[in-house]
Protein backbone atom coordinates (compact mmCIF):
# COMPACT_ATOMS: atom_id res chain seq x y z
CA UNK A 1 0.00 0.00 0.00
CA UNK A 2 2.66 2.18 1.09
CA UNK A 3 3.80 2.25 -3.10
CA UNK A 4 0.21 3.45 -4.04
CA UNK A 5 0.31 6.14 -1.06
CA UNK A 6 3.66 7.67 -2.59
CA UNK A 7 1.22 8.00 -5.61
CA UNK A 8 -0.80 10.25 -4.30
CA UNK A 9 -3.65 8.23 -3.66
CA UNK A 10 -5.63 8.39 -0.72
CA UNK A 11 -8.05 5.70 1.09
CA UNK A 12 -6.42 3.33 -0.07
CA UNK A 13 -7.97 -0.75 -0.45
CA UNK A 14 -6.51 -3.73 -1.17
CA UNK A 15 -9.03 -7.03 -1.80
CA UNK A 16 -7.75 -10.71 -2.85
CA UNK A 17 -9.46 -12.26 -5.27
CA UNK A 18 -9.19 -15.98 -5.00
CA UNK A 19 -10.38 -17.86 -8.46
CA UNK A 20 -10.71 -21.73 -7.87
CA UNK A 21 -8.39 -23.91 -10.29
CA UNK A 22 -9.07 -27.21 -10.14
CA UNK A 23 -7.14 -29.94 -12.37
CA UNK A 24 -8.29 -33.55 -13.27
CA UNK A 25 -4.64 -35.00 -12.38
CA UNK A 26 -1.25 -34.53 -11.83
CA UNK A 27 -0.62 -34.58 -15.38
CA UNK A 28 -3.43 -32.24 -16.26
CA UNK A 29 -1.25 -29.82 -13.63
CA UNK A 30 1.87 -30.67 -15.03
CA UNK A 31 1.37 -30.96 -18.65
CA UNK A 32 1.24 -26.61 -19.31
CA UNK A 33 5.01 -26.54 -17.89
CA UNK A 34 5.97 -28.65 -20.87
CA UNK A 35 4.71 -26.44 -23.40
CA UNK A 36 7.57 -23.69 -23.06
CA UNK A 37 4.95 -20.55 -23.39
CA UNK A 38 5.34 -18.26 -20.45
CA UNK A 39 8.23 -18.17 -17.76
CA UNK A 40 7.74 -21.35 -15.93
CA UNK A 41 7.00 -23.37 -18.99
CA UNK A 42 10.40 -21.68 -20.64
CA UNK A 43 12.99 -22.10 -17.78
CA UNK A 44 10.85 -25.99 -17.24
CA UNK A 45 12.03 -27.05 -21.03
CA UNK A 46 15.22 -25.31 -20.86
CA UNK A 47 16.42 -27.85 -18.31
CA UNK A 48 17.47 -31.34 -18.99
CA UNK A 49 15.64 -34.06 -18.64
CA UNK A 50 16.64 -35.70 -15.52
CA UNK A 51 16.55 -31.90 -13.58
CA UNK A 52 12.83 -31.29 -15.44
CA UNK A 53 12.02 -35.18 -13.88
CA UNK A 54 13.09 -34.13 -10.35
CA UNK A 55 11.08 -30.64 -10.46
CA UNK A 56 8.37 -32.88 -11.40
CA UNK A 57 8.47 -35.41 -8.61
CA UNK A 58 8.72 -33.33 -6.14
CA UNK A 59 6.19 -30.65 -6.92
CA UNK A 60 3.73 -34.28 -7.41
CA UNK A 61 4.98 -35.03 -3.47
CA UNK A 62 3.71 -31.68 -2.57
CA UNK A 63 0.45 -30.75 -3.70
CA UNK A 64 -3.18 -31.57 -2.48
CA UNK A 65 -4.44 -34.41 -3.70
CA UNK A 66 -7.57 -35.81 -3.19
CA UNK A 67 -8.58 -39.73 -3.36
CA UNK A 68 -9.34 -39.53 -6.91
CA UNK A 69 -6.14 -37.43 -8.10
CA UNK A 70 -7.73 -33.84 -8.39
CA UNK A 71 -5.83 -31.23 -7.47
CA UNK A 72 -7.95 -28.23 -6.20
CA UNK A 73 -5.65 -25.06 -5.89
CA UNK A 74 -6.60 -21.30 -5.68
CA UNK A 75 -5.30 -18.42 -7.86
CA UNK A 76 -4.86 -15.35 -5.84
CA UNK A 77 -4.65 -11.90 -7.69
CA UNK A 78 -4.87 -8.38 -5.76
CA UNK A 79 -7.27 -5.77 -6.54
CA UNK A 80 -6.67 -2.43 -5.18
CA UNK A 81 -8.55 0.81 -4.79
CA UNK A 82 -7.98 4.49 -4.10
CA UNK A 83 -8.60 8.02 -5.00
CA UNK A 84 -6.30 10.79 -6.08
CA UNK A 85 -5.34 13.25 -3.76
CA UNK A 86 -7.23 16.44 -4.24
Amino acid sequence: MDMFEAADLVDVETTAIDIPTPFVDFDDYWTPFLGGTGSAPKYCMSLDEYMRNQIKKSIQAKLPTGPDGEILLAARAWAVRGRVRC
